[in-house]
């Protein structure tokens, strides 16, 4: 009888014995850490699922895994850990495999069967809803206080009869070339800008009826920006929706002159419900009404609100513009920091919801405390305006904000 040897592991030698190739090794880890953003329809440089990209640009990966820049910076999962942390960060031993791997000579190995794996690509499997721009959309880029950009409302009917929860979402992106960034609001009849629900919708820079100032009535449901993932609650958890309520995006658009005169007929996706035991609000909660001086390499903002009744934080959605550079979003408690987000290296191209994988229960006479800090000086290689002038908050790429969209539920 032959006898068979179960359990043996590979020794450290026969690791570094191994011919390292991309099917075999390298893939994966693409696959897992860096293909949400990198592939065909996302903003990340190059499509990753494709072999001869990765070939090509062996070299630049490995520079920016091992210099930190790559994947891009998000929370600290040690301040509050969250879906998903696992993938925005990348081992020491990966960023060996792929060294390795170029080292070597790039071997490409043997291609497994079926289509390249895109971690966490960001969309919503049969969606249960789905909202659109009425026709194709085409921004007018001329205007004379804005120019190059174009924020519109759409207030987009979702044409069902009876309430219901939304569960998950996530943006349907037509033209993510000129598409900046997407603001979700619900609204009644009286509560949309007049002409918002024409096929064109309004111009709505500066508040834009339903958006930041009523957000803190609980109108807002979400947010996205470059990076963002698909959000999706708890199971028996969910935003309400009445039947008369429209569903209102507000897009921004920035104007590539390349391109020439574009169209976009972007909207959202949804998984539904009609009933959930928990009924979640987002809240806009941080400093307004700020300036950031000219020249300002580390200016900070700080904000706090006592909260007169409990609830239970179920995620944070931390927005900043391109001159921020980190946050940080806890709750006081006597005295005592309980971290809910933090980051000392904010990237605007990496903007997510992160979604606690243990909720926060928040008790009334809490504090809830944000800070954020930007660099407003010239060794911002994103500075728009140089030399830098005084910052103040607004919606505009060359203004800033400072919030964690936050979502709530009170029971």
């Amino acid at each position: 009888m032959a006898m068979v040897t179960l359990g043996c592991s590979e020794t450290k030698e026969d690791v570094d014995q191994k011919v390292t190739t991309y099917y075999g090794d390298v893939q994966s880890i693409l696959d897992h850490r860096c293909t949400r953003c990198h592939n065909e329809s996302e903003l990340g440089t190059g499509d990753f699922t494709k072999v001869d990209v990765v070939e090509t640009m062996a070299d630049l990966i490995l520079d920016a895994v091992e210099s930190g820049r790559m994947p891009p910076p998000a929370s600290d999962p040690e301040c509050r850990d969250y879906v998903d942390s696992d993938i925005m960060t990348i081992p020491d031993s990966d960023k060996a495999v792929i060294a390795k791997w170029i080292a070597e000579g790039k071997a490409r190995g043997i291609k497994p069967e079926g289509d390249p794996i895109i971690s966490k690509e960001p969309k919503i499997e049969n969606p249960d809803l789905e909202v659109r721009i009425q026709e194709p959309f085409s921004p007018d880029f001329d205007r004379p206080n804005n120019p190059g950009n174009d924020y519109r409302c759409f207030a987009l009917e979702h044409g069902r009869t009876e309430p219901f929860y939304i569960t998950a979402m996530h943006p349907i992106i037509d033209n993510p070339e000129i598409v900046h960034h997407v603001v979700l609001a619900k609204a009644d009849s009286e509560g949309i800008l007049p002409g918002s629900d024409d096929p064109n919708g309004v111009g709505c820079i500066g508040g834009g009826g339903a958006f930041i100032d009523d957000f803190r009535n609980g109108f807002m449901l979400g947010g996205w920006a470059p990076g963002m993932d698909v959000v999706e609650f708890e199971e028996n958890t969910g935003l309400l929706i009445q039947p008369d309520d429209y569903i209102v995006i507000q897009v921004h658009y920035f104007q590539r002159p390349e391109l020439g005169e574009v169209a976009d007929q972007s909207g959202y996706a949804f998984k539904i419900k009609e009933q959930v035991d928990t009924v979640i609000q987002m809240l806009p909660l941080g400093p307004r009404n700020f300036t950031i001086p000219a020249g300002a390499e580390a200016h900070t903002e700080q904000w706090s609100f006592q909260s007169p009744v409990g609830m239970r934080i179920w995620g944070s959605f931390p927005h900043m513009h391109i001159l921020g550079s980190g946050y940080e979003f806890s709750i006081e408690r006597n005295g005592a920091q309980n971290c809910l987000a933090r980051s000392d290296d904010f990237d605007f191209e990496n903007q997510l919801t992160y979604m606690f994988k243990d909720p926060f229960v928040l008790e009334a006479g809490d504090k809830f405390k944000m800070s954020c800090t930007w660099n407003n000086s010239t060794s911002n290689e994103n500075l728009i305006h140089n030399p830098p002038i005084d910052i103040g908050q607004g919606e505009r790429t060359d203004e800033e904000m400072c919030f964690s969209f936050t979502l709530t539920s009170f029971n």
